[in-house]
């Protein structure tokens, strides 16, 4: 980590303002200018390690991954467990590393050191389960489902990750109980859940109802609307899935806004409202003007 004293002065505004900046560029995908910024933002710092700097370097560490720069991103994050020890976060992170460029012994230290800090966070079994399912070690990732399974916990929330896993497991009966049990202690998510589980069985007309209702929750979520919209898109209800993709863009906090904008263009050709995918395409084009695929995209619908 970066973190001489330098002639900054006010370094902590100068500093967030650069990381800003970094943030804005991995936005639009330009890594290797977002890490140039956070570099400089680091530069500021003042000799000391405080939660700016560890918010900087989890952003710098992103950047650096997403640029196919894993080495140095582990380094970044070997210097976030050092500074930032009792995150879960930083080991993780690493070890996700380790995973994919196949030294799966380091990947499972790391991923047994996070999970040994946050014991009871079932999102982090579940996001080891993936990443190591995703390369190929099956085996090692059920291992972390398993233990999740085994945590003694009978709060609601421990019900709906769990529904979750059994979910993932393919044990439906055990997941639909755990599910209504989340549901019934208002747990807004286990709808989205149960939903998957009655689409698989091809009961859409529960599912469509367990849907709508999470969807008008106020604890909806634009990455939770984005999914939904997707659901609906690969069953063919392309007028629902638009609707989902509008409602997520309307969320005063979006954090998947060019996946709901990319969405809603597809909605709408499907919908052969060619029109309409147009304009939103250049909205969508405005905000991320170095994107080739929608670039092409749009030479195709100014010919509709």
């Amino acid at each position: 980590m970066a973190m001489t004293v330098t002639a900054c002065s006010k370094y902590d505004e100068k500093e967030i303002a650069l990381r800003d900046k970094g943030i804005e560029a991995m936005d639009v995908k330009e890594y290797d200018k977002a890490i140039k910024y956070f570099n400089k933002a680091l530069d500021c710092s003042v000799g000391k390690v405080t939660d700016l700097e560890l918010d900087i370097n989890y952003y710098k560490g992103a950047a650096q991954y997403n640029a196919g720069l894993f080495d140095d991103a582990a380094t970044t994050y070997s210097a976030l467990i050092k500074y930032d020890e009792d995150n879960f976060k930083p080991y993780f992170l690493r070890g996700s590393i380790y995973a994919k460029e196949g030294e799966i012994g380091q990947a499972i230290t790391d991923y047994d050191a996070a999970v040994a800090i946050d014991e009871k966070n079932y999102l982090l079994y579940i996001q080891i389960y993936e990443n190591l399912n995703g390369l190929g070690y099956t085996d090692q990732g059920m291992v972390y489902l398993n233990n999740a399974l085994d945590i003694k916990d009978r709060s609601a929330e421990s019900k709906y990750y769990k529904g979750r896993i059994y979910y993932i497991l393919g044990k439906t009966s055990d997941a639909e109980k755990l599910l209504k049990k989340a549901i019934d202690k208002d747990i807004v998510e286990a709808r989205l859940y149960l939903a998957k589980l009655y689409q698989d069985q091809g009961d859409y007309k529960k599912a469509g109802e367990l849907l709508d209702e999470y969807a008008k929750s106020e604890e909806v979520t634009s990455t939770a609307l984005g999914t939904l919209g997707d659901i609906e898109m690969t069953n063919g209800n392309y007028e629902n899935a638009l609707g989902y993709y509008q409602a997520g863009l309307k969320l005063d906090s979006i954090d998947n806004m060019p996946e709901l904008m990319k969405g809603q263009v597809a909605a709408f050709e499907k919908l052969y409202r060619f029109s309409e995918a147009r304009d939103a395409l250049i909205q969508y084009l405005e905000k991320y003007p170095n994107d080739e695929t929608a670039k092409k995209e749009l030479i195709f619908l100014e010919t509709r």
